[in-house]
């Protein structure tokens, strides 16, 4: 027994040996990354002694000669973004456990964000990127590369109203009109939030006191000062976003779209508008693509207006769709968030300073706990291929995904069960819509002596084109 044991030891030594040798030499670390690739936690210590798994293991490594590499990229769960606010329960899903995102909760690879009832959450990505969760909705960020010249987003929103809005380097219009979002004021991020001037009034002029405040118009004066700044500081870098549904997937540069996910029933989805973002100058001709569900439906179908379009319940249809009150009003608060957008900027100078540092690779790791990825110009590179492999599993995992969901409804209504399907309705923005109201008199009927128009009669008509 005693010399079975040297000889194992031997030749676990010689293992070791072998690793320091020339094939071995270059070490691949990442930032809060151990050394050692050993789980010793998990290790069993039958196996570990065991000379037929000793020199299986030899031989793949062997042809592999970066195995370490590829172990250690694998296992790097990179860091996404920063929670912003969150307004009720936000909570994130991160392996087997959870916990209540707050502000400043790092948001990592992998990590599922779920909303509850009457909760809503800004979400900051290191790109720029800024995601915005409705009630009763879930979104699982799933990886954040950064390419040669473009960053590539993947993220799968699993159910409820998602709005995506990327980093445009254009500066916004100046107005004054309130702010739409209103129920992430106040936030826990004080630097980002908008200042009262101090006025001093003469009793020569006492109309002054009776102007409003120039607190909206200030902040967005504040917001395009910020945006230059930070457009001379960091390199101007395209983030690529592929966003995926169980009812279809779309990818595109620099997105800005809101979707619309619902479990069981048909999805929507809308692109924004340079106009309807509130920015100046026009709209890029910028290609948007969404992907059909089906086991052999490799066709694409681009997203041409800025209008609503309809996602068939099994994926496999796609067409316009004639906007209802209900989208209007839950596109109308988030019309005006210059103060979301400063915290934006503010967000950009504290925690994406490593942009500027991508050429140095073994520092982007070692420091920052980044892989370097390609190019997406590269048919070829890492990224594009990675691009490539997603768009068929994800169409192919999705459709499974969506028979499979499809039979347990109709195995649950044949036994008398509820389904969990779900519809758009108020719930998402019920809330938003009442902080937005409150403390002021919208008045829905107006009295005039004059003939009374319909649309002045309608549900939310008065406060979608902010009529007072």
């Amino acid at each position: 027994m005693t010399k079975l044991f040297i000889t194992l030891f031997l030749l676990f030594s010689s293992s070791l040996i072998l690793a320091q040798s020339e094939k071995y030499q270059e070490n691949y670390y990442y930032q809060g990354v151990k050394k050692s690739l050993v789980e010793w936690d998990k290790l069993d210590p039958v196996d570990f002694l065991d000379y037929d798994l000793w020199l299986r293991d030899v031989k793949l490594r062997d042809k592999w000669p970066e195995w370490e590499k590829t172990i250690r990229e694998k296992n790097q769960r990179e860091k996404v973004g920063k929670v912003l606010h969150c307004v009720g329960k936000c909570r994130f899903y991160r392996g087997i456990g959870y916990y209540n995102g707050q502000f400043r909760s790092t948001v990592l690879e992998g990590d599922e964000i779920h909303t509850g009832e009457n909760s809503y959450a800004w979400v900051f990505l290191f790109d720029g990127t800024m995601v915005r969760l409705s009630p009763y909705t879930s979104i699982t960020f799933k990886e954040l590369n950064l390419g040669k010249e473009t960053n590539f987003i993947q993220a799968r929103i699993n159910s409820g109203n998602v709005l995506w809005l990327s980093r445009e380097k254009e500066k916004f219009i100046e107005t004054n009109d309130r702010e739409t979002d209103g129920l992430f004021l106040p936030m826990k991020f004080y630097d980002a939030l908008p200042t009262n001037e101090t006025t001093e009034y003469s009793e020569d002029d006492l109309l002054a006191s009776l102007e409003g405040s120039k607190a909206t118009i200030n902040q967005y004066k504040r917001l395009n000062k910020l945006i230059e700044e930070n457009n001379k500081v960091l390199p101007h870098r395209k983030t690529f976003s592929f966003l995926i549904t169980p009812n279809g997937s779309i990818s595109g540069e620099s997105l800005n779209v809101e979707f619309i996910s619902l479990v069981g029933n048909e999805g929507y989805v809308k692109r924004r508008s340079f106009k309807q973002l509130g920015l100046e100058g026009e709209s890029d001709d910028r290609t948007v693509l969404f992907y059909y569900r089906g086991f052999e439906n490799k066709d694409e179908y681009e997203l041409s207006d800025y209008s609503w379009y309809k996602i068939g319940e099994k994926g496999r249809t796609i067409s316009s769709h004639e906007e209802s009150n209900l989208f209007r009003v839950g596109e109308f608060i988030t019309k005006r968030i210059p103060t979301i957008f400063v915290a934006r900027e503010l967000l950009l100078k504290e925690y994406s300073g490593f942009m500027k540092e991508l050429d140095d690779e073994n520092k982007l790791g070692l420091k920052y706990g980044y892989r370097k990825w390609g190019s997406f110009d590269d048919p070829k590179s890492d990224l594009s291929l990675r691009f490539d492999f997603l768009k068929e599993y994800t169409r192919r995992m999705e459709t499974s995904n969506l028979l499979a969901s499809e039979r347990l409804r109709e195995k649950l209504k044949s036994l008398g069960g509820e389904n969990q399907d779900m519809t758009y309705s108020s719930k998402f923005f019920n809330l938003a819509l009442l902080e937005y109201k409150r403390g002021e008199d919208l008045n829905l009927y107006m009295k005039t002596d004059g003939e009374v128009l319909n649309s002045t009669k309608k549900k939310f008509w008065k406060i979608i084109n902010e009529i007072k």
